[in-house]
């Protein structure tokens, strides 16, 4: 009967620890997702930018 406690516990520890593994991988894809948003906003802002720019420069020498 020890046996079975002893492998019942082995088990409920690797399945939390496959669990908090797991957890942790989200948040590393999760922080990612968040900083590719970032990066996509900043570079679209910095398109829009770029190219109101560019149109103004383009105005005022024609």
């Amino acid at each position: 009967m020890e046996r079975k406690q002893d492998d019942i516990l082995d088990l409920l520890v690797r399945c939390l620890e496959a669990w908090l593994t797991w957890l942790e991988e989200d948040n590393k894809s999760l922080t990612a997702e968040m900083e590719e948003k970032k990066w996509r906003i900043e570079n679209e802002a910095y398109s829009l930018y770029e190219n109101a720019y560019n149109w103004e420069f383009t105005e005022k020498w024609e």
